[in-house]
């Protein structure tokens, strides 16, 4: 999701207008936005969605991951508070587009698994 950003975003970054038009072109063009984050969610609600692309995906994606190589952080992740402070002001209109795609993601998620709650 973070390189579909810039795009969803057109030309002008980090503005109010911008960010609300990516909103509406998530809602207009794409049955879903899903994460890396959520994998297990985003693969549940593409499953639901889109059957015909994504029918048995957590299967096929939980049967493969012994495969898979797990990236760790060697390094430090901890960034001091004026440096937190001053990244969450300067992406303050891309954390906005990043928690609704992410509440959207989980509206779809439970519209489809209501039940089950």
């Amino acid at each position: 999701m973070a390189y579909k950003v810039p795009w969803l975003l057109f030309r002008h970054f980090n503005s109010e207008t911008t960010t609300q038009i990516a909103k509406m072109n998530v809602e207009r063009e794409y049955a879903v936005v899903g994460s890396w984050e959520d994998t297990n969610v985003t693969l549940a609600v593409l499953e639901a969605y889109i059957p015909r692309y994504f029918a048995n995906a957590r299967r096929v994606y939980y049967s493969k991951t012994e495969k898979f190589t797990i990236n760790t952080v060697s390094h430090d992740t901890h960034l001091d508070k004026d440096v937190e402070e001053y990244l969450r002001s300067s992406f303050s209109f891309e954390f906005e587009l990043y928690y609704f795609i992410k509440q959207r993601l989980y509206k779809q998620y439970i519209a489809v698994y209501k039940d089950e709650f």
